[in-house]
């Protein structure tokens, strides 16, 4: 970014507003940095959404408060128990980090998968969120993905690469 001024917004405060000298060019070692800062308001949004039960995440019985979402890089994956109004809720809370943020999430580019009840409902979900219906087995970071047990040949690619690498 370079040109006009910016202020920045820490705890719904916006601090003094400055002009920019330089900017960040594409492959500039503070740019994923920065991006990085971002991105944990997303999983701080999050939070507060599940703080006020507005959603709740899966597997509580193994994680506290239950999963909702994790990160790498520019990965998102986000988690939602069978429920359409925690549906609305999340998609409220990722228009809110588009609006603070100014990145913008590509739906387009975002699948949904589903397993048990919530199968049956999809198109409700896919209307709400704007995104295509992913199938399973798929690969995230590599690694197969499936709503069943991963057979052996699946982790024997896995291990493969790692021999490779």
């Amino acid at each position: 970014m370079s040109g006009g001024s910016f202020g920045v917004q820490v705890n719904d405060e916006v601090g003094n507003y400055f002009q920019t000298k330089r900017g960040l060019r594409q492959g500039d070692p503070l740019s994923p940095v920065l991006f990085n800062i971002v991105d944990d308001m997303l999983a701080v949004l999050v939070s507060r959404a599940k703080e006020n039960n507005q959603i709740e995440g899966v597997v509580p019985h193994l994680i506290d408060g239950g999963l909702s979402i994790l990160q790498y890089a520019d990965d998102t994956v986000l988690f939602l128990e069978d429920d359409a109004e925690q549906a609305m809720n999340m998609k409220i809370v990722l228009c809110t980090f588009e609006k603070l943020s100014g990145l913008k999430i590509n739906f387009h580019k975002s699948e949904l998968f589903s397993l048990g009840e919530a199968k049956s409902k999809i198109g409700t979900y896919k209307q709400i969120f704007g995104c295509k219906e992913g199938s399973f087995p798929f690969k995230y970071l590599g690694i197969p993905m499936n709503h069943n047990k991963l057979s052996n040949s699946d982790w024997g690619q896995i291990e493969e690469r790692f021999k490779r690498n």
